[in-house]
C-alpha cells in the first residue's frame, strides 16, 4: 500500500470539523487533520510528517491516542496536547489548511470541493527537514 498525503488551503467560510468530518465520514480509513492555514507552505514536508504518524500507527507507538491528535503534535513539535492547539488548531472562522493522507489510490479519489487550493509541492528545505527530524524524535522525548 502506497501512502499519499493531500493539503488543501480553506477559506474562513468553511467550518473546519465541518470539512474533516465530511471527508472522514465517506473514508474513515484516512487521517484526516485542520491546522492553521500558515503551519505549512509545502505538501511535501506535510507528507512527511504524515509517514511518520502512519508508521507510529502501524508500529503502535503513536503520541497519542489517535492519529489525528499524533499528526498534531508532530506538527507542533511538543508531545503536549495543549501546547500543539495553541500552536497549530485552526478555530472556526479562519481559513486552514486539510490535511488527507492514507492509502494513494483512496486519496487520489477525493475531489475537493471548488475553492478548495490544493498545497504546493516542492522539494524540502533544511528548517523542514529539521522539523520532520524533530517530530520523529519525539517519541524519544516521550520516553
Amino acid at each position: 500500500m502506497a501512502a499519499e498525503t493531500r493539503c488543501y488551503v480553506v477559506g474562513s467560510e468553511t467550518d473546519p470539523a465541518d470539512a474533516k468530518h465530511a471527508i472522514s465520514r465517506g473514508h474513515p480509513e484516512l487521517l484526516v487533520q485542520t491546522v492553521r492555514a500558515e503551519t505549512a507552505s509545502n505538501e511535501s514536508f506535510v507528507g512527511m510528517i504524515c509517514a511518520e504518524t502512519m508508521s507510529a500507527e502501524r508500529s503502535q507507538v503513536l503520541l497519542a491516542r489517535k492519529p489525528e491528535i499524533d499528526l498534531l503534535l508532530r506538527l507542533a513539535s511538543t508531545t503536549q496536547i495543549s501546547v500543539a492547539i495553541g500552536k497549530v488548531g485552526v478555530g472556526k472562522g479562519e481559513p486552514f489548511l486539510l490535511i488527507v493522507a492514507g492509502e494513494g489510490k483512496t486519496v487520489k479519489a477525493i475531489r475537493p470541493p471548488a475553492g478548495w487550493k490544493r498545497l504546493d509541492r516542492r522539494p524540502l528545505s533544511k528548517g523542514e527537514l529539521e522539523l520532520i527530524e524533530r517530530a520523529a524524535l519525539l517519541n524519544a522525548a516521550r520516553g
